[in-house]
């Protein structure tokens, strides 16, 4: 099973609060929201926050951090960018497939905005 490496995740509250206070990309759906700056490193990182109090079962959040996590391995940015994905309750609802489209069509918006 591969690993999320340490360099591609956004892993202090300060790397969070950048994102979230100036966030340049923003796209959005009714289970996802992903926000983006240009990144501060060589690589694009990546930070998952599904809240409890949208999705109550630790199961289900962690189903959902772990397709966006894949989302995010499968395809690359080309440019560096820090990206934080929320989810919503409505992700909670979907099943794998129909989140995996989700994510796919949120990221190929993303993609869009940051590569002109």
């Amino acid at each position: 099973m591969p690993t999320f490496s340490h360099t591609a995740r956004l892993s202090q509250p300060d790397h969070y609060r950048r994102v979230f206070d100036s966030p340049e990309y923003k796209v959005s759906s009714g289970a996802f929201l992903l926000l983006a700056a240009p990144g501060t490193t060589q690589s694009s990182r990546l930070g998952v926050v599904v809240a409890k109090k949208a999705i109550r079962r630790a199961v289900r959040r962690n189903r959902i951090k772990r397709l966006v996590r894949e989302q995010f391995r499968h395809h690359p940015f080309e440019k560096a960018i820090d990206l934080v994905v929320l989810a919503r309750s409505g992700a909670d609802q979907m099943d794998n497939p129909g989140v995996w489209a989700e994510l796919d069509r949120l990221w190929r918006a993303l993609g869009q905005k940051v590569n002109p």
